[in-house]
């Protein structure tokens, strides 16, 4: 379904240009022919860029040091160019971080209410999703370790987005905008481009936008977030979404 947008994110075909050396016969030695070096600027660019990068995810990072919970609305827009189709979904999203047997554990809950209601729930284990004709929830484990850790990153974790992601600045003009290419092949195997806008104020995901391996654009804006409010752990169990006899 297009609205569990999570396990999936981007298709980029990346163009290179191509540089071409001619030589023409007669006017010039073959000794003489020389190709023209890379730009030392290009690579000093380069450096001044990852240098802006880290600093701006370590700016992030201690905007939300002291996070334990947000939640926000959201807006998802898909938009289909294989089956020429666009549709909207509208929601609210839920963040938990807890620590449980000594660990840090994060958990995202989708509470989807516009066209249709559904629920999708991230934890550390896997993925639940729940329909209102399910008569119990769909849960789908986690393939490995990393699995929430690729997820988790983009939405509080910014120093693990240089883990699993190649970043880059993002096209925005925003201080905190950034272009996400994944590093592994699992992540690879599911998209190949991210952009994602964090807000100056909260360090907290603003937009988040997803391109799928089938050309599939999904852009999710996040408003009126809140932080540090109470939130029952019970929200997070699959057990919650079991219909009540």
């Amino acid at each position: 379904m297009k609205r569990f947008f999570i396990l999936t994110l981007f298709v980029l075909t990346a163009f290179g240009a191509e540089s071409e050396v001619k030589i023409e016969e007669a006017k010039t030695p073959p000794a003489e022919i020389k190709l023209k070096p890379a730009a030392p600027e290009a690579k000093g660019e380069t450096a001044e860029a990852n240098s802006k990068i880290d600093k701006a995810l370590e700016e992030l990072g201690a905007k939300i040091k002291d996070l334990k919970t947000f939640t926000a609305d959201f807006t998802q827009l898909d938009i289909d160019p294989l089956f020429m189709d666009e549709s909207t979904h509208k929601g609210k999203l839920s963040f938990l971080r807890a620590v449980m047997d000594g660990k840090t554990n994060c958990f995202l809950r989708f509470d989807y209410e516009e066209p249709e209601k559904s629920v999708t729930i991230l934890t550390p284990l896997g993925i639940v999703i729940y329909t209102d004709d399910m008569t119990e929830p769909q849960i789908s484990p986690a393939r490995d370790g990393n699995s929430a850790d690729i997820i988790f990153s983009t939405f509080v974790s910014p120093a693990a987005l240089k883990r699993h992601y190649e970043v880059h600045p993002g096209k925005s003009q925003k201080t905190y905008s950034f272009k996400l290419i994944p590093k592994s092949s699992f992540a690879k195997s599911f998209f190949s481009e991210a952009e994602v806008d964090f807000s100056e104020k909260t360090g907290l995901p603003e937009r988040l936008r997803q391109i799928k391996i089938n050309g599939q654009d999904i852009t999710l804006s996040f408003s009126n977030a809140h932080l540090n409010a109470q939130l029952p752990v019970d929200n997070f169990d699959a057990a919650s979404l079991k219909k009540k006899p």
